[in-house]
């Protein structure tokens, strides 16, 4: 299958899914693994494990992603792995995101890997402008933040630990009458 399509308001469910590009503008279950080159739309896609060069939509919600770049409005996912970026415009919700650079307003995300992470606040805003506004933010950090390479001279001095002494020490070394 070269394009598969599923219009505004149609419900569509599949076991498994392989197709190049896929466009959901309606809703799409699927309960084993879909694998596609591109999957976008504004529609809700559901699956348990998904895997695509790039992914744009509106609502995906699934058991483990594995993409090269992410942009949505809301996602929810076990564990969401991205060789280039992830920009989540609304809520991302994730146990676990492995990516380099991680663009969110809202999120609620138990352990990220990430080179860099941009935090923007929570407006009404589309994709489009989302990510341009992450790109932008980034730059001004890049440029406004300190040099992580650069020695900073302090002077400091270097103090032994002291022992620690226990008072009940007397009576744990006396034999018991």
């Amino acid at each position: 299958m070269k394009t598969v399509y599923i219009p505004q308001g149609a419900e569509v469910s599949h076991m498994n899914l392989t197709t190049e590009h896929l466009v959901v503008d309606g809703s799409l279950t699927i309960t084993g693994s879909l694998k596609a080159k591109t999957i976008g739309g504004r529609g809700f896609m559901e699956a348990g494990a998904v895997s695509a060069d790039g992914i744009r939509m509106d609502d995906l919600k699934a058991v483990g992603v594995t993409c090269r770049r992410l942009t949505a409005k809301r996602v929810e996912a076990s564990q969401i792995f991205a060789s280039e970026r992830i920009d989540v415009s609304c809520f991302l919700g994730a146990d676990r995101v492995v990516t380099p650079k991680l663009a969110v307003s809202l999120s609620d995300i138990d352990e990220v890997t990430a080179d860099e992470t941009v935090h923007l606040s929570p407006k009404k805003r589309g994709l489009l402008r989302f990510w341009l506004a992450s790109a932008l933010h980034s730059m001004w950090i890049r440029f406004t933040a300190r040099d992580e390479s650069e020695v900073i001279d302090a002077e400091y001095e270097v103090k032994e630990p002291t022992p620690v002494v226990h008072l009940d020490a007397e009576k744990k070394n006396k034999p018991a009458a």
